[in-house]
Formats: C-alpha cells, sequence, structure tokens
C-alpha cells in the first residue's frame, strides 16, 4: 500500500515537472523574442510554483523526521530566489533538483528489484496429482507432501525431493553456478531452479513462504537495512552538518549588509547558492548505493551478504580461517587405497567388506558399499550382523562364515593376526578398515575425505592477496597435517572439540585481527559468529546454516572467498572515493558560491551532478563478476 502511494507521488511530481519544464521553456523562448517582461516573469512564476509544490509538501511531510531534509532547503531556495525576483532562475534550480531525484530513485529501486525479480522468475500456479488426477493451484496453496508435476522447460516453484523423473536442472538462479545438474529420484530440488530436460514430480518439503527463494528475497530486504559503520558515521554527522550550513548561509546574508553596508539583493542570493550546495544528498548517498550495489552484485552471484557491515568488514579481513570437512574437503568419503592378501583379489575384498557393511548407516559402509557396486537395500540372505559401537562390524554371512571389518585394534581383540607391515603401507591421513575371513586377515581397505578440486588453487590466491590461511579441524593430527600440506594452508590446528574451535576463533582474531571464518554453518556455527565475518558454504536449502552466517554462499565453491574480498576491497574504496570527492566539491563550490563565482543555476548543476557522478561510480560493482 505504501510503495502504490509512493509511485502515485512519483507519477504527480514527474507531470508537474514536465508542465514546469516546458512553461520554463516558453518563458525563455520569450526572453529571448524580446516579449514584454511581465508575461515572461508570469510564465516563470507559474514554472515555480509547480515545480515547488512537491518539494515543500515532501519538506513538510519529513519535518518530525528530519527538520533539516534536503527538500526543505530546497524548497528554502525556492522561496528566497522568488522574495529576490529571480522566478526563473529559481524554476530551473527546482527543475533540475526534480529531474536528479527522479533518476536517483530510478537507478535505486531498479537495483532493489532484482531481489523481487528473482521471486518473479517462480510460476504462480502449479500442477499437483491429487487423487490420480491433475489439478491446477496458486503456489501459496501448496502444502508439505503436496506432488507437484514439473515439466521440462519450467520451473520448480518450491523446493521439495525428486519422486518421479530425471532432469539436467538449472540452479544458476539461486547458487551462481552455471553448469546443470543431473537429478534424479530421492534428491533434492531449490525453488527457482529450472528443470532443462526433462519431467519430474516433485514432493513438497517447503511451503512457497518457507522456500528458498522466499527466503533469499527476505534476507536481501533485510540486509538493506543493516547499515555500514562509515554509514551511520555519516548519518550522525548529517544531523550537525545541515544546521550549520544554514547557519553558514544565514550569515552570508545578513553579516555583509547589515554589518558592512553592502547591497542585501547580492548577498541573499549568495546565501542562497551556498543552501543549495549545502544539500547533502550527494554525501547522505555516498555509502548506501555503493553498499546496495555490493549487495546486490554478491546476490546475483548466490551469494547473500547480510547487510553493508559485512561488506565492509570483509574489505578489512587478514586471516581467513577454514573448517576443514565439508569446506575444504568434500565431506564425502571415498576409498583410496585397497590391498588383498592370502590370495584374494581387490575386489573380493571390497565385496566382503560390503557384505558385512550393508546394514550400516555409518559413511564409512557407505563409501565402502559405493566403491564396490553394493546396492543400499542389497543384503545377503540369512545374515546376522553386530555393530561394535567404535570399532567395527562383526557379520555372519551364510555360505561365507564370519567376517570382521574395523581398526586394526578390532581385529587383534577378535584373535586376527595383522600384517603391520600392509597397514603401515596404507596412506597417511585416512581411515585404515582391515577385512578379516574366518580368523583371518584378508586385505586393508583406506578411506579418506576428497580434497575439493579447487581448495588448492583458492588458497594459492588467497595467499598472493596477502591473506594468512588456518585450517581448524577435529580430525587427528596425521590427517590435519596431510591435508593442510597438500592445499598449502599456513597453519593448521588438529584435535578440537566444537568449543575449542569457538576458543581459539576468539584467539586467532585477537592475534592477527580482523579475521573471517568459513565453515558448513553446521556443527561450526558457534566458531562463525567468534570471528569479524562468518561465511557459510553450500547453504541453499539450508536455513540452519544461513541464519548462523554472516555472508551465505548458495553453492560450494570456495572461489567465492576470494570473490568476496575483492568484493568487499572495491565496494570500500568506491564508498572513500565518493565521500572524498563530495567533501571536496562541496567545499570549493561553497567558496566560489559565498564570493559570488558561480550563479545559482549552476550550484544545482554541481550538487545534483556531484549525485548522479557518485552512482555512476557505484554502477560498475554490478558488472564485478566472479
Amino acid at each position: 500500500m505504501e510503495e502504490e502511494v509512493e509511485r502515485e507521488q512519483s507519477k504527480v511530481r514527474i507531470g508537474l515537472a514536465l508542465v514546469s519544464g516546458s512553461l520554463l521553456s516558453v518563458g525563455l523562448v520569450a526572453f529571448l523574442t524580446g516579449v514584454p517582461a511581465g508575461l515572461r516573469q508570469g510564465l516563470f512564476g507559474v514554472s515555480l510554483v509547480l515545480v515547488a509544490a512537491p518539494v515543500l509538501h515532501n519538506a513538510l511531510q519529513r519535518v518530525r523526521e528530519n527538520p533539516f531534509n534536503e527538500d526543505l532547503l530546497m524548497g528554502t531556495v525556492g522561496i528566497g530566489a522568488a522574495a529576490i525576483g529571480a522566478w526563473g532562475e529559481g524554476a530551473a534550480v527546482l527543475l533540475l533538483y526534480n529531474i536528479a531525484e527522479r533518476v536517483e530513485d530510478y537507478t535505486v529501486d531498479r537495483v532493489r528489484n532484482i531481489a523481487k525479480h528473482v521471486a518473479g522468475l517462480l510460476p504462480k500456479r502449479a500442477l499437483i496429482k491429487k487423487d490420480g488426477r491433475i489439478e491446477e493451484i496458486p503456489i501459496e496453496d501448496l502444502s508439505r507432501g503436496d506432488i507437484v508435476v514439473v515439466k521440462a522447460g519450467w520451473r520448480i516453484p518450491v523446493d521439495g525431493r525428486i519422486a518421479a523423473g530425471r532432469s539436467s536442472v538449472d540452479q544458476s538462479v539461486i547458487t551462481g553456478e552455471s553448469i546443470p545438474i543431473e537429478k534424479s529420484p530421492g534428491e533434492r530440488v531449490l525453488s527457482g531452479s529450472l528443470s532443462l530436460d526433462g519431467s519430474l514430480e516433485v514432493v513438497v518439503e517447503r511451503p512457497y513462504k518457507e522456500s528458498t527463494v522466499n527466503r533469499i528475497v527476505e534476507m536481501v530486504t533485510e540486509a538493506h537495512e543493516r547499515k555500514a559503520k562509515i554509514e551511520r558515521l555519516i548519518d550522525r554527522v548529517s544531523g550537525y552538518y545541515i544546521p550549520s550550513m544554514i547557519l553558514v548561509s544565514v550569515s552570508i546574508a545578513l553579516i555583509p549588509p547589515f554589518v558592512l553596508g553592502q547591497p542585501f539583493q547580492t548577498w541573499l542570493y549568495r546565501a542562497l547558492i551556498v543552501l543549495v550546495i549545502a544539500c547533502p544528498s550527494a554525501l547522505v548517498i555516498s555509502t548506501p548505493v555503493t553498499v546496495l550495489m555490493g549487495l546486490t552484485r554478491a546476490m546475483r552471484s548466490g551469494i547473500l551478504i547480510k547487510g553493508g557491515r559485512y561488506l565492509e568488514e570483509l574489505s578489512s579481513v587478514k586471516t581467513i580461517i577454514f573448517d576443514k570437512t565439508g569446506t575444504l574437503t568434500q565431506g564425502k568419503l571415498r576409498v583410496s587405497k585397497v590391498v588383498s592378501l592370502d590370495g584374494f583379489t581387490e575386489d573380493e575384498v571390497l565385496r566382503l567388506a560390503a557384505m558385512a557393511e550393508s546394514r550400516s548407516s555409518h559413511p564409512i559402509a557407505h563409501a565402502i558399499m559405493e566403491r564396490a557396486g553394493y546396492g543400499k537395500n542389497e543384503y545377503p540372505d540369512g545374515m546376522q550382523m553386530v555393530d561394535v559401537a567404535g570399532k567395527g562390524i562383526k557379520a555372519i554371512v551364510s555360505g561365507r562364515g564370519t567376517l570382521l571389518v574395523g581398526r586394526t585394534s578390532f581385529l587383534k581383540e577378535s584373535g586376527v593376526e595383522i600384517n603391520e607391515v600392509v597397514s603401515r603401507s596404507m596412506p597417511p591421513g585416512g581411515t585404515t578398515m582391515a577385512v578379516a575371513l574366518e580368523g583371518k586377515m584378508i586385505g586393508v581397505i583406506c578411506v579418506e575425505d576428497e580434497i575439493r578440486l579447487n581448495a588448492k588453487d583458492v588458497v594459492k590466491q588467497l595467499r598472493s592477496m596477502g591473506k594468512k590461511t588456518i585450517m581448524m579441524t577435529g580430525d587427528n593430527e596425521i590427517t590435519a597435517k596431510k591435508v593442510s600440506t597438500e592445499i598449502g594452508i599456513d597453519e593448521y590446528y588438529a584435535d578440537l572439540l566444537p568449543e575449542d574451535k569457538v576458543r581459539l576463533a576468539g584467539e586467532l582474531k585477537r592475534k592477527y585481527g580482523n579475521t573471517a571464518m568459513v565453515g558448513d554453518g553446521i556443527n561450526d556455527a558457534p566458531a562463525l559468529t567468534a570471528t569479524n565475518v562468518g561465511i557459510a558454504v553450500g547453504t541453499a536449502g539450508n536455513d540452519i546454516a544461513i541464519e548462523a552466517a554472516d555472508v551465505a554462499l548458495m553453492g560450494s565453491d570456495l572461489k567465492a572467498v576470494p570473490y568476496l574480498l575483492k568484493l568487499g576491497r572495491k565496494a570500500s574504496t568506491r564508498i572513500k572515493f565518493n565521500i572524498a570527492l563530495a567533501l571536496a566539491v562541496k567545499a570549493l563550490m561553497i567558496v566560489l558560491g559565498a564570493v559570488g563565482l558561480i550563479p545559482l543555476w549552476f550550484a544545482v548543476i554541481g550538487d545534483d551532478g556531484l549525485t548522479l557522478l557518485i552512482i555512476a561510480n557505484a554502477l560498475p560493482l554490478l558488472r564485478f563478476r566472479m
């Protein structure tokens, strides 16, 4: 409702500005063609009244919130111009001010609406399967458990899990990842994703209001309210700046005429010039418009930054702390080496180990079964299994005998003789699982967590930027050292409990200054809050991670980390440039105006032109790509 009122007011203001501009143009033609002064002054006067009315109306509406608002300043300039008979110049000043304000509003609104555009990509209605029939309903009416039919070329309306069908799914709108992902039954899909080449049946897991797209729009809207430190500082300074400039303008208007005997009209005119230049729009907008562009660019790259304060913090981060599992590594175990003994082949060792592990839910069991090509629901007939927590598996398989899979200590306790030479040949840093059949060791399997493909390149890039890199993990010293050495991490800390990570993050912040921590945002959520900026990776569809982090990477590409630091630095540099430019230009123009070297119309062009220049300086951030 409020937005509709603002749109109507904007239309009225534009209409009045067009009529005012037309009358001003006719008045200028009349001036050039020698039309009597009374007629052209009348044209200028009506033009001034039309363009001043909405400015004064806005000024009075905002006077309680801010008694020294810029509309009040510009309205005062219009009245002052009329008082000294400068009707045409006053009309030109306020017309230029209106044009600049509309251009500014248009630019900022277009950027703000990008988040809403993402939501607008969703279909308004969805097809659901119900009682054997297909029905079409509004997406707002979808409930958990509904089965939505998504045809090839359609966008998925809500978060859910595929019940039937296969398709390549483009998630670029959400995660920023341009390569489509093959999705099949049982896999999760996100609202806003595009099914490219196949039809899907999706079971709704979250209704529309809780969907990923809706959460993104809400969080981007909230982020605009979290101001950067420098923006809050400018807001405070503005409270003193405007009254001070009004005092300066009044002094210029009164002191020379009444103390030095100078012409009152001349000095009132110069005071109006100073009042125009004093309008703080360029200074006030210098930070928020740049922050807005930065947040929007990040969002379009699948990154949610929860406010200008974090964008600002990113520019000064000196140390990056990575959690290992699920961040530097895939968080998914794989079999890296198999050694077979006593005449068995590697495939036989894997197959027997997979049989024993077939009913276990442990990640190591999944890795062995996947490597062996063993189905999730493939169980040997008549198998009896005992899961010895923290040690291994004992399984009695019909026709095979007793199988043991687990740590070498577990096999020793069961009376199996261990081949130490083979055990020591396993890669350092992995988890070694020994396999025994009927009391005899038949092989060893090493399981490791895969390092992310680009982790090494990302760490190298961060170090080239002069950033210190640190890894924290709950894994043992051997694994931590292997991973950190392979990736090129500067420091690592191993054998850490969650509370140890929180304590250590605080200590590193005190030791090295501004720090950012990168993790999955779930088990390391408390540690993320202990640094200046907490960055969660792969958060799409994960509310816990999104809430825990200051910055949420919807995708899992670690290249976003150095990109974020560069984006923060670029935004910070442009903010500082904009502020310095605004102060320098205003100071120069105030001096020139006070001594009568620039006219009133030039002052408004200079001030509003400066505002547009600052917006133009911030716009390139929208094209700053990863």
